[in-house]
């Protein structure tokens, strides 16, 4: 009686030790995160410039004397695509200058278009922060443009994110 009653127990006692397979679950730990919200951006507006009209997604164009500005925030991304928005150039077929500063990619090209009064010359800053390209676009007529420079150099000079 007494091994019938070790056999029962140590058979007990085993019946609690098979293998049990673990399964790993993936809950939303690589969903993907908010965007956080635009910064703003900076930037020395001249004297001449009219009030601004605003523009589709909270771009603002501004009318000057012989030129005009335009400020627009884009998804960031696809820097092929800003370009092609601003310019209507594909990045490929222009000169991009790139520079770097603490946490902020920065872009600049100038282009050429034949325009309805004329040929026109543009102008474009992009700042990249990882999550928006905030863009800055100068076009003039080509006659103007050469006389413009200056005053194009410090916008774009001025142009920064707020901090």
């Amino acid at each position: 009686m007494k091994r019938i009653l070790i056999a029962g127990l140590l058979l007990f006692l085993l019946s609690g030790c098979a293998a049990q397979e673990t399964f790993e679950t993936v809950n939303d730990v690589y969903a993907p995160q908010p965007s956080p919200e635009p910064a703003s951006v900076d930037f020395l507006l001249p004297e001449d410039a009219a009030t601004p009209v605003f523009h589709g997604d909270g771009g603002k164009l501004y009318f000057c004397e012989g030129y005009e500005i335009m400020v627009e925030t884009l998804e960031a991304g696809d820097l092929n695509r800003t370009v092609t928005t601003l310019t209507g150039f594909d990045a490929d077929s222009l000169t991009i200058l790139e520079t770097s500063t603490a946490h902020v990619q920065r872009y600049e090209c100038v282009w050429t278009a034949a325009g309805e009064g004329g040929d026109q010359v543009g102008r474009t800053v992009i700042l990249d922060d990882g999550c928006y390209h905030y863009c800055i676009s100068f076009t003039a007529l080509a006659d103007d443009a050469g006389s413009l420079q200056e005053t194009w150099q410090e916008l774009a000079s001025s142009f920064q994110l707020s901090s």
